[in-house]
């Protein structure tokens, strides 16, 4: 099962193993226990969530599940939030802070928001990237992570052209995350 979710205006379609969610109730369980004794969600603390506030929760952890290029956590929290809420397919995970901002909907509901040309891509990728720059003795950029928003800086490159090859991988990443993508467990 799919469930897509826009993150920062790019769309990430998690393809949710149908084993994933026959067999992940423990897994569930475990997530609602996390949870019965409340949760700061952004300024408040909500001391019993209801499925909604749950499953936002849930949609929050996937943020910090891609950050650390966790996919198979972020699917288990996909199929949570496929299994807690019938019928959703579509999340629009808030990044700004507030998780009570993030709203589900299903795809009748659903209006896909137009495909982002390669070139709409392209100009949003060099818009995360910095120039390269020396400090010291080697030379860096700055990427922009397009989960967090937050900059940081390349690894250390001995000589300019070593940090171009760098910033070259950096965009190619950077310009298939703009277009959005199909997260799952195969290798692709």
């Amino acid at each position: 099962m799919i469930l897509t979710a826009y993150i920062n205006e790019t769309a990430y379609d998690f393809d949710v193993p149908k084993e994933m969610l026959d067999e992940g109730e423990s897994f569930f369980s475990k997530i609602d226990a996390d949870m019965d004794g409340g949760y700061q969600m952004s300024r408040e603390f909500v001391e019993k969530p209801g499925r909604k506030e749950r499953c936002q929760i849930a949609a929050d952890r996937i943020l910090d599940a891609l950050s650390e290029d966790n996919k198979t956590l972020a699917l288990l929290l996909c199929a949570y939030i496929i299994d807690r809420m019938p019928g959703v397919t579509v999340a629009h995970i808030d990044t700004e802070g507030d998780i009570l901002n993030t709203r589900f909907g299903n795809a009748a509901e659903h209006q896909p928001k137009a495909l982002v040309t390669d070139e709409e891509a392209r100009a949003k990728a060099n818009e995360s990237l910095s120039d390269i720059y020396k400090v010291g003795r080697v030379h860096k950029f700055s990427v922009r992570d397009v989960i967090t928003g937050k900059w940081e800086e390349s690894p250390a490159s001995k000589t300019e052209e070593e940090a171009k090859k760098l910033r070259v991988v950096a965009f190619d990443k950077l310009h298939r995350e703009m277009k959005g993508r199909v997260i799952s467990l195969d290798k692709s």
